[in-house]
């Protein structure tokens, strides 16, 4: 079986897990939030099973280690991380979505605003020439908490390199080299 074909018949098989155990349509479901997983409606999120639940065979069939979309997708399924259409997040790095995850759980709800730029659009914004937004590993986003403690807790994360705080309240994370202009 081609790495194609196995990639869709696991997909089928999450989507068909999706419907056992949520009585959820297709239609209900959508794909999003950056890691290409299933994203379940916030409506539904309520009635996921337990951890406990997933982890047994005659709740799962015969998918034992199934588990709970963790982090980054089930906070914006959530509504906790709100995305722009134009800021996609499949590309970033999983680094970078779980620091924009803890800031959610810590500090409340973020709204991220840019993430993937092309040349045009980096330019349109004022982005730098070597821009990490070019290369899909930067995140621009507002969190409505005070910005010295959000400062002061990114800096902790040695997953973030580039750091800035715009006057417009925009906070810019990469992974590049540490740094802040």
């Amino acid at each position: 079986m081609s790495i194609k074909c196995r990639v869709r018949h696991a997909s089928m098989l999450a989507f068909t897990i999706c419907i056992a155990l949520l009585g959820t349509s297709k239609a209900m479901l959508r794909a999003e939030g950056g890691d290409g997983g299933i994203i379940i409606p916030p409506a539904q999120y309520a009635s996921l099973p337990s951890h406990d639940e997933i982890q047994d065979p005659d709740v799962t069939g015969s998918m034992p280690d199934a588990r709970v979309l963790p982090g980054f997708a089930s906070l914006v399924s959530q509504g906790t991380i709100a995305l722009r259409d134009t800021a996609p997040t499949n590309c970033i790095p999983g680094d970078l979505r779980e620091v924009v995850a803890s800031v959610a759980e810590k500090f409340g709800p973020v709204s991220v605003e840019s993430t993937h730029r092309n040349r045009g659009r980096n330019w349109r914004a004022g982005g730098a020439r070597q821009s990490l937004h070019l290369s899909c590993r930067a995140i621009d986003f507002r969190v409505h908490a005070r910005g010295r403690g959000v400062m002061a807790y990114l800096r902790s994360h040695p997953q973030v390199g580039g750091l800035k705080i715009y006057r417009n309240g925009i906070i810019h994370i990469d992974n590049g080299e540490r740094r802040s202009w």
